[in-house]
């Protein structure tokens, strides 16, 4: 299969760093909101750092996850890289696609229905264990999903059981 050039592979990996970095210090910043939430003392407040978080996973995570895939995608196939000789690209793979099932099917709707909620009940969710075991879910989630690109980041930085054509 052809390959890249090696200005093309450098622009590539550059493209596929910025969008990783995105995408994890856009869930820190969601997880950090999500801690400070359950102290929200208005309704203005408390909507407001919900939607926040809606619109850092809808309009920022969402995108550069989906380009973060891409771009490994095309690395993983077009330059010395290849995705079956590597374990170590396999497991960035399921880790990439496992985050975006599951933030696209499960928690970006649970964010929706809680930012809805919020909009609707205000601080009297606050007093709701369904919301607040919810909102703890996204939370926790969004640092779990960090801790994960960061373990990608580390198997792409050591290359453990590393073959190279």
């Amino acid at each position: 299969m052809k390959r890249l050039s090696e200005k093309s592979e450098k622009i590539l990996k550059v493209i596929h760093l910025l969008s990783m970095s995105i995408w994890t210090t856009s869930l820190i910043i969601m997880f950090t909101i999500g801690l400070i939430l359950p102290n929200a003392e208005t309704n203005e407040a408390f909507y407001i750092g919900h939607y926040i978080n809606y619109i850092i996973d809808f309009l920022i995570v969402t995108p550069v996850a989906i380009l973060t895939f891409l771009t490994g995608l095309v690395y993983g196939i077009f330059t010395k890289w290849k995705i079956p000789k590597n374990t170590w690209l396999k497991y960035k793979v399921a880790i990439t696609l496992l985050l975006i099932i599951l933030g696209t099917f499960w928690l970006g709707p649970l964010l929706r229905e809680l930012t809805n909620s919020v909009e609707v009940d205000g601080l009297s969710l606050l007093t709701n264990e369904n919301y607040l075991k919810n909102i703890k879910i996204v939370t926790w989630f969004s640092l779990v999903n960090s801790l994960l690109l960061i373990v990608a980041f580390f198997l792409s930085t050591l290359k453990p059981g590393n073959q190279v054509d």
